[in-house]
């Protein structure tokens, strides 16, 4: 007989392979932890030419005022900016009105430059506080008109009673209303998506995987000049703690709206964007009650136009910019809305 030999073949064992691997993800972490802190420098560095006011808050803010580049009795524009926004992305209307208006553009707590000290839990009273004693600090004794976008247009609404000597009139672009998740399916049912999205984002964004966040296709609606800026931003995990911060206040304090609004004794003007009434009726129903909460308000739809570009887009923005200058000489004139620009006090129907 003849003996059979058996030859049993194992797989290379590489001990080697598991730390090879470990050793790559280290070195990617750490490669985007190093992109990350250098993109939180440029953040914190901004524009460059910011100044600071601490409010009684604690918080701290940065802002921007300029001034008219003639002699002009205008009121001072105030902008308040909307949910994971910074003034850089007003810069079209700012640029706009900035010829013929004095301009006030600050970051709430926690964008950009400015920082959250607040030591309380956040609601949004509290940033209502922060800009009521920006604009007294900033502004005394000069009149002022707030521009408020989507959350800001609530968050001005609610600054007119402590503002109440110096606000002569307040412009709405497409604003939040506090009653919105209560009575509309599409908001409520955005909010949970929002608030699902939002979860994770500020300690990816920390842990260094903010680049792979893709460049937001809003970014090319604003001026080249501005988008290195707001790219950063945009993966920075400071955008997203406030963001997840004032989400989470309006969130809670929206689903307990008392079905109270405030009301407004100076003239207001509401801007929309006519996509946002042709998506949801009830959100034209609520900007309608709105507009209701003045003596002497309107409403104009800006067609073509969703509710970011109403701020960033150059087209739509124009539009806007030529509303609220209407705006402030009505104030003067008494003669709102003499524009083509559609004002109505009853909603126009959307096609």
């Amino acid at each position: 007989m003849t003996a059979t030999t058996r030859i049993t073949m194992h797989p290379v064992r590489n001990d080697a392979l598991p730390r090879i691997a470990g050793g790559l993800l280290s070195a990617v972490v750490a490669t985007g932890l190093t992109v990350q802190q250098l993109r939180h420098r440029r953040v914190l560095r901004g524009q460059g030419d910011e100044s600071f006011f601490e409010t009684s808050t604690g918080n701290v803010l940065a802002y921007q005022l300029t001034e008219a580049e003639g002699p002009d009795s205008s009121p001072v524009l105030v902008c308040e900016t909307g949910l994971c926004s910074t003034v850089e992305h007003w810069i079209r209307l700012r640029r706009m009105l900035g010829c013929d208006h004095p301009v006030l553009a600050y970051n709430r707590a926690g964008y950009g430059r400015s920082e959250y000290r607040l030591r309380e839990p956040f609601s949004l009273a509290a940033a209502v506080a922060d800009l009521s004693d920006l604009v007294r600090a900033v502004c005394p004794s000069r009149p002022v008109v707030l521009v408020g976008h989507s959350l800001g247009g609530h968050l001005t609404l609610r600054a007119i009673e402590p503002l109440r000597d110096l606000v002569t009139g307040v412009v709405l672009l497409d604003p939040s209303h506090p009653a919105e998740l209560l009575r509309s399916r599409v908001q409520a049912d955005g909010a949970n998506v929002l608030t699902s999205a939002l979860a994770l984002m500020p300690e990816s964004a920390r842990l260094g995987l903010g680049s792979l966040l893709t460049s937001p296709p809003w970014l090319r609606w604003l001026p080249e000049d501005m988008r290195p800026l707001i790219l950063d931003q945009f993966r920075d995990w400071k955008l997203w703690k406030a963001t997840v911060r004032e989400w989470h206040a309006t969130h809670t304090e929206f689903l307990d709206h008392d079905g109270v609004l405030p009301k407004v004794g100076v003239p207001l003007r509401l801007v929309a964007a006519a996509t946002t009434h042709a998506r949801d009726p009830i959100h034209a129903e609520l900007h309608r009650e709105l507009v209701g909460t003045s003596p002497d308000g309107d409403l104009c739809l800006i067609e073509d136009a969703r509710h970011d570009e109403l701020v960033m887009n150059e087209r739509p923005a124009a539009q806007v910019a030529e509303l609220i200058r209407e705006f402030t000489i009505g104030l003067r004139t008494s003669g709102l809305c003499t524009s083509g620009l559609r004002p109505t006090l009853d909603a126009p129907e959307v096609r």
